[in-house]
């Protein structure tokens, strides 16, 4: 849901900045490539789109709706550590762990997996925002939300894995190459399902994840029942 919400966000940015205010967007999910980009190349730093990203919105939307509760953020990406200490979003996001150090409490209090009953409510997300976790998936959700909120314009996107590669992406974006482009750049090679707090497979991770994106009930972000909260999840 986290996900949508950034989608709709970045798609709002871009059309209202691209090209008239910026030559071209970049997104804003990814902790490690934002501040790649902010530190080696400052002068595209307002570029970035200032969209919050979905782990800040979802946390926020979760403390709107039940007080006084604590967020840990769970996956495989050790960078949003460092996210989850700026001052604008600790107050949102209380703790935040990798799927590896998840698994190290798990082992560690001898929980048995047969034993426990699976729980159903995790199927809010649009396929669009379900792709995010793979390289590519952010700029095709925010493409298509785009694509939704203004039929008529054609968006260019160019995408990077790893940040060697998001460096060259850059460098290009700095001379004019990607002008009018929305860019992508995750600091993992293959996306965040292959972040360094990851037990899987990277591979089977995303051929898993393209199968979970076939079973939502939504496919493009703005068909997301939770739209209306982004004004609500701003104050």
């Amino acid at each position: 849901v986290g996900a949508d919400l950034c989608t709709i966000e970045e798609a709002k940015d871009f059309l209202r900045e691209v090209p008239e205010h910026q030559p071209f967007m970049a997104t804003s999910c990814c902790p490690s490539w934002s501040v790649m980009a902010k530190k080696l190349f400052p002068e595209l730093a307002p570029y970035i789109s200032m969209a919050m990203t979905p782990m800040v919105l979802t946390a926020r939307l979760l403390k709107k709706q039940h007080k006084n509760i604590k967020v840990a953020f769970i996956g495989p990406c050790a960078a949003k550590k460092l996210e989850a200490s700026r001052r604008s979003v600790r107050s949102d996001v209380d703790f935040v762990l990798t799927f590896e150090e998840l698994m190290g409490m798990f082992e560690a209090r001898e929980v048995d997996f047969g034993e426990l009953e699976a729980e159903g409510g995790m199927d809010k997300a649009t396929a669009a925002g379900r792709g995010f976790a793979v390289s590519g998936g952010v700029a095709q959700a925010v493409a298509e939300a785009i694509h939704r909120m203004d039929p008529d314009r054609e968006v260019k996107v160019a995408s990077a894995q790893g940040l060697a590669e998001c460096k060259k992406l850059l460098m290009m974006a700095k001379v004019g190459k990607y002008n009018g482009y929305l860019l992508e750049g995750m600091g993992c090679p293959g996306g965040c399902v292959a972040g360094a707090g990851t037990l899987a497979d990277p591979v089977k991770s995303a051929a898993a994840l393209a199968k979970y994106k076939a079973t939502a009930a939504l496919k493009d972000a703005v068909d997301s029942p939770y739209e209306i909260t982004l004004d609500f999840l701003k104050d």
